[in-house]
């Protein structure tokens, strides 16, 4: 689920400093012509993971304006620029939070979203079925947060190594961390990677031959 947003300035703080509005599934420009676009990467009953070049801080406090649940506050509690991790003051409840999730990415009519997953959507899906936030991920595997979410966007793959072991956390086979494969090519590939994994070498010095 990743869906486009922005950051609004509320230039009426009586304190002085302008305190941000993040609105949901909309993208624009400041009323004093600036423009500050945010990708929500995942949104929870808890927090939300955002992509932005706005330039956050850890313990920042922003408002976060979410359909049937009016404004909420969030602070930023991890920062990794341009990537932040920011906990809701208040818990979404389960209509609020459907509400806030249906401004994500739509599938076609009658597409299947296990069929359109490729490796990094589907370690999303697992994970955050089973309630797991990057950051069990990452400290279960001893990476950081930035990389489980590289891997779940596509941005670099975890070392053979790690795939017992992040497939031992999300509790399903190696094999069950890849998508269904889509041709010939993937799917010889894939089994590439297990038979790699099974003898503990590089998928590179496995050979498959096949006879015609």
């Amino acid at each position: 689920m990743t869906f486009e947003a922005r950051f609004e300035e509320d230039s009426a703080n009586r304190r002085g400093a302008a305190r941000r509005t993040l609105r949901l599934g909309v993208a624009g420009r400041f009323s004093r012509g600036g423009e500050i676009p945010v990708t929500v990467h995942n949104i929870s009953a808890t927090g939300l993971l955002i992509e932005t070049r706005a330039p956050l801080v850890q313990g920042e406090v922003f408002a976060v304006e979410l359909p049937e649940a009016g404004e909420r506050s969030a602070e930023v509690i991890w920062t990794s620029a341009p990537m932040f991790g920011c906990q809701l003051t208040e818990p979404l409840d389960s209509a609020a939070l459907s509400a806030a999730q249906l401004r994500g990415d739509a599938l076609e009519p009658g597409e299947d979203r296990r069929d359109a997953e490729n490796f990094g959507s589907r370690l999303h899906r697992l994970r955050t079925e089973r309630g797991l936030s990057l950051g069990d991920i990452a400290s279960r595997l001893g990476v950081s947060k930035p990389t489980v979410w590289a891997w779940e966007h596509g941005k670099s793959r975890p070392v053979e190594r790690r795939l017992t072991a992040l497939a031992a956390a999300l509790g399903v086979t190696p094999a069950g961390l890849e998508p269904a494969p889509s041709g010939p090519s993937e799917e010889l590939e894939q089994n590439r990677r297990r038979i790699a994994a099974a003898y503990g070498v590089e998928p590179v010095r496995v050979r498959i031959m096949i006879e015609l």
